[in-house]
């Protein structure tokens, strides 16, 4: 009699063999990986050996070869240790007198060295972990630069970038000027350039005089400024520094009496050429872009009362504004087109505004822009120009079909520190806008960006001209003052 199979049969035995083959294979693989875990070497710290030779040779000082004392007190060492400074290596391995003493003085001439800073930095040499403390990170920054240890350097920087604030922006900078930290430094430009305007001067802070020159120097030529309303704002920032820091002891002023410490002067000689005080100013003024300054009439007025720059100044600039405006009226002047980035950075207004809100916004800023009625629009986290043609400002608008403008904008949220938590800039964009046209000029992340917004724009409504003899008319100009 035959073998009967079942169909039930059949499948089973499918099965049992599929799944056979599946265990096999699965084992297979579980080896490798068992194989793999087994020969690859794990690497573990053991805190309990950093501990004791943190304690051992570093607090207890035991089998310690060497003393340095510095700042009065007398630290019990290890050569070996100390060789990771280069600082000791070359004092230990040349012909040094101190490469054989057991005791060695180290004279500290840095005053932001402290007792503290130096048991930091020797202690990082016994240690993997470092503790800092934010309001000591300048002084172990100093000490560290003196032993020359990159890596703790490269450790402070980290901390001050992240610790950079309305009180200690100031220090860090002056600290990365002093020990040549240049990646700090512009991190720090980088921050008052966003909270010059913003935070400085319109919050009234009596802080706004006490930044250097050297610095107010860079905020006020850098293109990058976010300049909160107009250049013209930047010029009235510039007059209440300086008489906050010539009046240290007063709280922050009113404008009246900002004006009127230059308006009472009794020397005509414009501020910036006085020998006594005015011309260490000079190079700041000479940094303002005059030619966004004299957009009304208004502000023209003020700017020849102050008597703060030379009138050789103003009226050179407004000699090339004035054949600008020639040339649009004659339609030889459409608008800039393929201006150069460095040009266009140099010579474009800066305009600034705060938005608190995610709410429509809608502004122009005054003044006369060659023709134009510019508006700025936020609206559902989209940024927009549009080339506006009011009735009621027909007499001053051009009556050309298109006009170029170059433009770029940037906008920045700040955290609690206000630092940068976001920034987003767009590309220099050339746009041939024609009457009544909207274009969008960038979308903000919505996930990212919160409200205040910073709103930071250039704007070029004309092609700069700067040829070789209107360079020597206004350099005559300024000599006949």
């Amino acid at each position: 009699m035959g073998v009967r199979f079942s169909t039930q049969n059949i499948l089973d035995n499918v099965t049992n063999f599929v799944s056979g083959r599946k265990r096999k294979h699965e084992e297979t693989e579980e080896n490798k990986v068992i194989e793999v875990a087994l020969h690859t070497p794990k690497r573990k710290k053991l805190l309990c050996t950093a501990n004791y030779i943190y304690q051992t040779l570093f607090i207890d000082g035991k089998n310690s070869d060497i003393t340095v004392c510095a700042l009065g007190k007398e630290h019990r060492l290890h050569r070996i240790y100390l060789c990771q400074s280069p600082y000791f290596a070359s004092m230990f391995g040349g012909s040094w007198l101190e490469s054989t003493e057991e005791y060695i003085k180290i004279d500290i001439i840095d005053p932001s060295i402290t007792l503290k800073s130096l048991q930091v930095v020797f202690g990082s040499l016994y240690s993997t972990e470092i503790e800092f403390n934010p309001l000591e990170i300048v002084s172990v920054l100093a000490t560290a630069t003196m032993f020359q240890l990159d890596g703790l350097i490269e450790k402070c920087t980290e901390i001050m970038m992240e610790t950079i604030n309305i009180k200690t922006a100031l220090g860090y900078y002056q600290a990365s000027c002093r020990y040549g930290d240049k990646k700090l430094q512009e991190v720090c430009i980088d921050w008052f350039l966003v909270n010059l305007m913003s935070h400085y001067f319109n919050n009234s802070d009596k802080d706004l005089g006490k930044i250097p020159k050297s610095l107010m120097l860079k905020l006020v030529a850098h293109p990058n400024l976010f300049t909160i309303q107009t250049e013209y704002t930047v010029y009235v920032m510039l007059k209440y520094w300086i008489y906050i820091r010539n009046h240290p002891n007063e709280s922050f002023p009113h404008l009246k009496t900002v004006n009127n410490y230059f308006w009472n002067r009794t020397d005509d000689t414009p501020y910036v050429y006085c020998a006594d005080e005015g011309n260490t100013f000079y190079l700041i003024f000479k940094e303002l872009r005059l030619q966004n300054l004299i957009l009304h009439d208004s502000d023209i007025a003020l700017l020849i009362k102050d008597n703060i720059i030379p009138k050789p100044w103003v009226t050179s600039v407004a000699l090339k504004q004035w054949k600008h405006v020639l040339r649009i009226n004659q339609n030889d002047e459409t608008g800039p087109v393929d201006v150069p980035i460095k040009l266009f950075l140099q010579e474009s207004i800066r305009c600034g505004r705060e938005i608190t809100s995610k709410t429509r916004n809608t502004w122009r800023w005054a003044g006369f822009h060659f023709g134009i009625d510019l508006l700025m629009i936020t609206d559902d986290n989209k940024v927009y120009v549009k080339r506006s043609h009011r009735s009621d400002y027909e007499q001053l608008l051009s009556f050309q079909t298109t006009r170029h403008l170059a433009i770029r904008v940037t906008v920045a949220c700040l955290n609690e520190q206000k630092q940068i938590a976001c920034m987003k800039q767009s590309d220099i964009q050339t746009l041939s806008l024609t009457k009544g046209e909207e274009v969008k000029l960038m979308t903000l992340d919505e996930d990212n960006m919160h409200y205040p917004l910073f709103i930071s724009v250039n704007l070029l409504f004309t092609t700069p001209v700067q040829n070789q003899s209107e360079q020597n008319n206004s350099n005559r100009a300024e000599s006949w003052q």
